[in-house]
């Protein structure tokens, strides 16, 4: 049984390296096996398909190392400006961390693979925009609450996530295609750019976005 699970374990890591550092299509299971140690087969004891290997990886991925960081990052206990600067900054030197192990900038693999993949693969599809959804959330509800403590301008929470996100993805995206990991600075100041910071004052109220966000 030991051996069962450390298999399934290293397929998981494997996986998840081999997704971030190429893309889904590239990546085949026997490189997945050959870069876990197992015997090529392994994965179907126990994965159904390449899709749900890819599935379970992603799952990996965001409980063991993205969900921890918003969790960290995001919390209650933090003020909600400084959990997104702080998080962009770990997600700054996460990014050089994998530039100075593969020589290559890899952007965030949630995002890559969507890009790659849109809706072509149902299943590994589902999954992405389950986790987007989730990272959209922990930056909405940050805009919310910097909102109500009066540190930005009323906005439309949503909208301002979006914006956030699309910016701080753009970076990413051309730091991995000019695979320089030194655009990877203007993550820093991502707060200060998108969101509408104000001097700290009396606390406002949040706009009703239910319109905005159909729109969106």
């Amino acid at each position: 049984m030991g051996r069962t699970s450390n298999a399934r374990q290293r397929l998981l890591n494997a996986a998840c390296d081999l997704l971030w550092e190429k893309s889904y299509h590239s990546v085949t299971v026997d490189e997945v096996c050959a870069r876990a140690g197992v015997r090529k087969g392994s994965p179907y004891h126990f994965f159904d398909s390449k899709s749900a290997l890819a599935v379970a990886a992603l799952q990996h991925f965001w409980e063991t190392l993205a969900k921890p960081a918003y969790d960290e990052h995001f919390s209650r206990a933090n003020p909600p400006l400084a959990g997104i600067s702080c998080f962009l900054d770990w997600l700054q030197c996460l990014q050089r961390e994998k530039y100075r192990q593969v020589g290559r900038v890899l952007g965030w693999p949630f995002f890559t693979l969507g890009c790659e993949l849109g809706d072509r693969e149902p299943v590994i599809a589902g999954k992405l925009c389950e986790i987007e959804s989730t990272e959209l959330g922990h930056f909405e509800s940050a805009i919310r609450e910097a909102i109500t403590r009066g540190a930005i301008e009323p906005c439309f929470p949503r909208a301002e996530a979006l914006s956030l996100r699309a910016a701080m993805q753009g970076i990413l995206a051309r730091a991995r295609m000019l695979n320089d990991p030194d655009e990877l600075s203007a993550l820093t100041a991502l707060p200060i750019t998108v969101l509408r910071l104000k001097p700290e004052g009396t606390a406002m109220s949040i706009p009703q976005d239910e319109e905005c966000c159909e729109a969106i």
